[in-house]
């Protein structure tokens, strides 16, 4: 239940202190404001996401979305980042090919991202 009530804690308090890319608040103050880790913050802001909740992030830092500009600026920047991990991927599959073993029966799932246009 803890959970729950602070990822409702942090919503509230990007609402409240950090709505529009201009009031955005970096890692290192959030970490301070909520005594935890740079990785539970992007924990908190991907589940919040995931949730639909507009948390949007620049150079600047974390805000809460004040318009749709904001939203698809942050869209944008992920886009970009699945991009490049993706390329990261097919690089290490490309690398596969340098340890032949025919005894191995492992075999690689590879998922393909669709970017729904619109």
């Amino acid at each position: 239940m803890e959970y729950v009530n602070l990822n409702e804690r942090f919503l509230s308090h990007l609402k409240r202190n950090h709505t529009g890319a201009g009031s955005a608040v970096q890692s290192k103050g959030l970490e301070l404001r909520f005594q935890m880790s740079g990785r539970k913050i992007r924990d908190i802001v991907n589940t919040l996401r995931c949730e639909g909740h507009p948390i949007c992030s620049d150079d600047g830092g974390y805000y809460y979305g004040a318009n749709k500009h904001e939203v698809l600026g942050s869209i944008r920047q992920l886009n970009s980042r699945i991009e490049k991990i993706a390329e990261a991927k097919n690089g290490l599959v490309d690398a596969l090919s340098l340890y032949p073993d025919s005894s191995s029966n492992e075999q690689l799932q590879i998922w393909f991202v669709c970017v729904k246009e619109g």
